[in-house]
């Protein structure tokens, strides 16, 4: 199989750790030709780098059998593959896509129209998110697959810890529908000198948290620390040295960075969102909150620094959740799904690229 793959990002991101775990286990277990497109101008992350995929900026979408366009947000590659070669979109969006954007009903409708096949992440996005987009497709077009979670990278050695202070860490673009800055708030309500929260992620956004809260994690480097976007490795490396993960977002789909923590043994502060039912619990593998509610949070994250009955049930749950998303069981999920080869006869070239 000869594959091209699409996508705004491939690092930074859990829809850019799920693509690149898909791509490696196409070219490592199926022994695929993986072509990936990447602008020019663009550098190429160190982990797509690494798994094997040849880097082109353009390509002849008829020498592939079928190509992947990764979220909605790279929806324009669809235009111009859909046309030309079965394309699988796999949107890993949640509510914000559609509140930023500034297409009509009929534009969504046409966009759904262009893949062969659409994997949603849960049935959250597809009975209720984008229901009404997608309603009267031809059968098959439409599948749910619940992410795995990626292998964790081997003999991680948890960061050094700053003596005498718990550690809370948060992994995500730092940026309005995260709401780092509700994390913010309930750190410094809970006035411990002997706690720090470490932010992990891309900042290129920080502003749109408010100024005001841009400038209490400046003035406050004995408690807040910004680090970047890091590679996955050195961000569980972090992820291992703390005490409490929180992500407490507006809105998400599946994201992987809390199975993450909690499959190193790491307790979990999230938001009582639609698409975790099912799955996050509060009070069992994980303590929730409403989104926006600093006083909850605040009280939450007191609990699993202070109550330890919790906190090792907490820690528990969150093992076994991890442990129920099977990265093998995914990808054998997540393979049936994609067009066969005999869907698109063709001569293929020799050379991939245009």
């Amino acid at each position: 199989m000869k594959v091209l793959v699409a996508s705004h990002s491939y690092s930074g991101n859990g829809a850019a750790v799920m693509l690149l775990a898909v791509l490696a286990h196409w070219i490592r277990d199926l022994g695929w030709t993986v072509d990936v497109l990447l602008e020019l101008e663009r550098d190429v992350p160190n982990d797509l780098a690494n798994i094997g995929a040849n880097i082109f900026n353009t390509a002849v979408p008829e020498n592939y059998d079928f190509a992947l366009v990764n979220t909605i947000v790279s929806s324009h590659f669809l235009e111009m593959l859909g046309s030309r070669i079965p394309t699988v979109l796999w949107a890993h969006e949640g509510e914000t896509v559609l509140w930023n954007s500034r297409m009509s009903a009929a534009q969504w409708r046409d966009l759904f129209r262009l893949p062969k096949r659409i994997i949603f992440q849960g049935p959250w996005q597809s009975e209720t998110l984008f229901r009404s987009f997608i309603f009267g497709l031809p059968p098959g077009t439409v599948s749910c697959v619940r992410n795995g979670m990626p292998a964790i990278p081997e003999n991680l050695v948890a960061r050094r810890r700053t003596k005498g202070k718990a550690r809370v860490i948060f992994v995500g673009g730092v940026y309005g529908r995260k709401r780092p800055q509700d994390l913010v708030d309930a750190v410094l309500a809970l006035g411990r000198d002997d706690l720090e929260c470490l932010f992990v992620g891309p900042l290129e956004s920080i502003d749109t948290i408010g100024s005001e809260h841009v400038e209490k994690i400046r003035s406050r480097p004995d408690c807040f620390q910004l680090l970047g976007e890091l590679d996955r490795k050195n961000g569980l490396e972090y992820v291992l040295s703390a005490d409490v993960f929180c992500l407490p977002s507006s809105d998400e789909s599946q994201p992987i960075a809390p199975l993450e923590a909690a499959a190193l043994g790491i307790p979990c502060l999230l938001t009582d969102l639609p698409p975790y039912r099912g799955t996050w619990t509060h009070d069992d593998n994980s303590l929730l909150s409403p989104v926006g509610d600093v006083a909850r949070l605040r009280e939450n994250l007191r609990t699993l620094l202070t109550d330890s009955a919790v906190r090792e049930r907490v820690v528990a749950g969150g093992r076994s959740l991890a442990e129920q998303h099977s990265i093998g069981a995914f990808f054998r999920r997540f393979d049936a799904e994609m067009p066969a080869a005999t869907s698109h006869p063709r001569d293929r070239p020799s050379s991939a690229q245009s």
